[in-house]
């Protein structure tokens, strides 16, 4: 009969302690995978770089300027056969005129 009374009380002093936690949360839902769509057929549009706009130096001489392309040349041609330097002095010279030259406006 002890035993009867001893379960009994354990019984009635462990259930209003267990009634008294929180409920267990749920479960969190797995989120869903993400679904890989495939890329969108567009025409690949590429702009070629814009070209430089040549910006003439400030100060600065066109005679000075041709004179180094010209000393440019003869060094080039008292070291070998490099059958380049016309070329070069050719774009030095075009660049002198170019770029020290002031822009002339009408005619």
């Amino acid at each position: 009969m002890r035993r009867v009374l001893l379960t009994l009380l354990t019984l009635a002093v462990a259930v209003p302690a267990l009634a008294a936690q929180p409920p267990a949360p749920p479960p969190k839902p797995k989120p869903k995978p993400v679904a890989v769509q495939a890329p969108v057929e567009a025409p690949s549009v590429v702009l070629a770089p814009p070209i430089p706009l040549a910006v003439s130096r400030p100060g600065g001489d066109a005679l000075q300027c041709k004179a180094t392309c010209a000393r440019i040349l003869y060094f080039c041609n008292a070291g070998g056969d490099d059958d380049g330097c016309s070329s070069r002095w050719a774009q030095c010279n075009a660049t002198c005129s170019a770029s020290y030259t002031a822009p002339r406006f009408g005619r």
